[in-house]
């Protein structure tokens, strides 16, 4: 199909817009025909005017163009009505700023959404839509016929004209604006048709009976029978039928007014009117606040659902499971993550405690955590799960206390990730650099094979002496017992001393598995300088303690820690033997920080660090020696910080390098954990 050309979509736009203020007009003119029919008053003036309705809905629906369409039909009606033409047009200008204020005031001014489904937007159109404009209406009719020449006297009978006009405006604008509004926006019939239909249906059941002459006398309780429809309309529905159950009650209201039957039979037509008018005002506004109330209400409740529908898609996306306990500490609501974690499914799982599910990790864990949460503590702890089909699982709990608004405590949340994984790495992790310092002690012990066979020598070569001299005294002419005692002794002694030795180097190198306790840092450095003070010794360094160590503990492997500072020690010796200085010195010290914190140090005389290779210096296969291989100081590293604590190095002014290991310190009667 072609498009059509500009010239030809002008035209088509002009025809529509035409057509459109032409069914404006005939609306108007129909309604205000009537009105005149089923309640006229007299001088042209109905009890309810609609007309001024079908004005203010065509003005919020088509814009202010649709003033065009009110004017053709008021001056129509005016004439209908035996007006002249020049009073007619005049009331018709009236007719023309009522509409013409009521758009300002609704789309300008104060904004409104045409389907009236917000308390705000029913407010805005009773206040600023209904009222102001039919005032306007009416005093500028009043000031247009007395500019024209027409006296107008403000006596009783026109006072009560005005009122009439005035208040038959404002309700037809109140009973009859919203239908054309709300069903201009929403056309389409609800879904729940019959309900709809058997709602129409009662409606005009119940209006007969309520607006009957000889079932409904004035102030009879009949009439309130209609609000059952209203009731009906406004929650099961929403505003657009609440207004059809409004207007289709003002059309029959305003018949038994204009009929003098029903509840509305008083004793002049002042007293009806102003009884039909507060009748349909308190009804119409009841209504459509009720409707919009209502409105709002499902619709809070629909963006809860969705809320709790995204939450719940986002949480079934984690990669960690989330449970939330009631304050009796049971289960009301899984993840499907969590589910699956668990092997169980969310049916199984609701209801039940955490010591159902995790009996392997120790009740008084478990047990506490909903109390501790609920007191206002976020508690993190691991558990162990056996899963049917799937070993055991190692699981991290991160809970915290859920609050009212008023802050009162109603629950717990917990996120529960799968951990195992993380600590199976840990685990191979760990055995790598526990396989990886077992090279490097093993590495060490052959750097200082002649260092360590000087060390042995020593008692071998007195044990030797001792026997000899033993065997000696044994065969002297003059048996002396207690010089064989004495040797004998002394050869035990050093054999005892070989003993240790070769102990110490066994333990040293051999391949175990992490073995952390709570250890003196004084007999650390104390054992540490035993065994390395040999190969200090031969590249002609002293090992020394500093005097006024502070008394500490820490927590970690000793043969781990030993290995670290037999590696600083050794390349403080090496280093100062490569730069041939006369003073070779190098002091263990321990002190206590401000933090908890043990820093034990290792500081020589050497040559220092420079400034370019400190950066560097803790990287794996970067070294200063000759024939390094740049594994020591990073492996040094690696083990400090799996003990919890930092390594680093720095170069004094006065010259050497002193190299910091830094852990935390366990307190007498501490719980520590690995």
């Amino acid at each position: 199909m072609k498009p059509l050309l500009p010239a030809t979509r002008a035209t088509w736009t002009a025809a529509r817009t035409l057509l459109a203020l032409a069914l404006v007009a005939a609306a108007y003119l129909a309604a205000g025909v009537l009105s005149l029919e089923l309640y006229p008053v007299g001088d042209g003036l109905a009890g309810i005017w609609p007309a001024a309705g079908i004005a203010v809905a065509a003005a919020l629906i088509l814009g202010p163009l649709a003033a065009v369409g009110v004017l053709v039909g008021d001056f129509l009606f005016g004439l209908y009505a035996g007006w002249a033409p020049i009073p007619a047009l005049t009331l018709a200008v009236g007719s023309v700023a009522e509409v013409l204020v009521a758009w300002l005031l609704l789309v300008r001014l104060i904004p409104i959404d045409i389907r009236l489904k917000r308390t705000r937007d029913v407010a805005g159109f009773v206040v600023m839509g209904a009222l102001p404009g039919a005032l306007l209406c009416i005093a500028l009719r009043i000031g247009l016929l007395a500019l024209l020449g027409n006296s107008y006297e403000l006596n009783a009978e026109n006072m009560s004209g005005l009122i009439i006009g005035f208040v038959g405006h404002s309700l037809g604008i109140l009973v009859v604006a919203p239908v054309f509004l709300a069903w201009t926006a929403e056309p389409k019939l609800p879904r729940r048709r019959v309900e709809f239909c058997l709602l129409l249906l009662a409606t005009a059941i119940l209006n007969v009976i309520g607006f009957s002459v000889t079932v409904a006398a004035p102030g009879s309780a009949v009439l309130y029978t209609i609000f059952v429809a209203v009731l009906w309309a406004a929650l099961r529905f929403g505003p657009r039928e609440t207004a059809l159950v409004i207007a289709i009650t003002g059309v029959f209201a305003t018949w038994a007014a204009g009929s003098g039957s029903g509840p509305f039979m008083l004793s002049n037509q002042n007293e009806s009117l102003i009884s039909l008018s507060l009748f349909l005002f308190v009804a119409t506004a009841t209504a459509l606040f009720l409707a919009a109330a209502a409105c709002e209400r499902d619709l809070y409740l629909q963006r809860v659902v969705e809320s709790e529908h995204a939450q719940r898609a986002l949480i079934d996306q984690m990669a960690e499971g989330v449970v939330t306990l009631n304050v009796d500490g049971r289960l009301d609501f899984a993840s499907q993550r969590f589910c699956m974690l668990c092997g169980k499914s969310e049916t199984q799982l609701i209801g039940l405690r955490l010591t159902d599910l995790f009996e392997d990790a120790g009740p008084s864990t478990i047990e506490s955590l909903p109390t501790a949460v609920l007191s206002g503590h976020d508690i993190e702890t691991e558990v162990s799960l056996t899963v049917p089909e799937h070993g055991s699982r190692t699981l991290a709990i991160t809970a915290r206390c859920l609050t009212a608004a008023d802050g009162r405590p109603t629950g717990t949340m917990a996120v529960v990730a799968d951990i195992t994984d993380r600590r199976r790495a840990e685990e191979r992790s760990q055995q790598h650099l526990r396989q990886l310092a077992h090279m490097g002690r093993v590495k060490s012990l052959d750097e200082m094979a002649v260092a360590i066979a000087h060390e042995v020598a020593q008692p071998l070569t007195a044990i030797t002496t001792y026997v000899q001299a033993a065997l000696r005294f044994l065969q002297a002419d003059k048996f002396q017992r207690n010089s064989v005692q004495e040797a004998l002794d002394g050869a035990s002694s050093q054999a005892q001393r070989a003993s240790v030795i070769v102990a110490r180097i066994r333990a040293f190198v051999q391949d175990r598995p992490w073995q952390p306790t709570d250890l003196l840092v004084d007999d650390l450095l104390r054992e540490t300088a035993r065994f390395a003070e040999p190969e200090a010794r031969q590249h002609g360094a002293s090992l020394a303690l500093a005097p006024g160590r502070s008394p500490c503990r820490v927590h970690g492997d000793e043969i781990q820690l030993q290995q670290v500072l037999i590696n600083l020690i050794r390349n403080a010796a090496e280093a100062m033997a490569e730069q041939g200085k006369s003073l070779r010195q190098i002091v263990l010290a321990a002190q206590l920080t401000g933090d908890d914190l043990v820093d034990v140090s290792v500081s020589d005389t050497g040559p220092g660090i420079e400034a370019g290779q400190r950066e560097h210096l803790f990287e794996a296969f970067c070294t200063t020696k000759k024939n390094g291989v740049g594994i020591g100081l990073a492996l040094c590293r690696s083990i400090v910080e799996a003990h919890g604590g930092q390594l680093w190095a720095e170069t004094p002014a006065t010259g050497g390098a002193i190299f910091h290991i830094v852990l935390r310190e366990v307190r007498h009667g501490q719980l520590t954990a690995n």
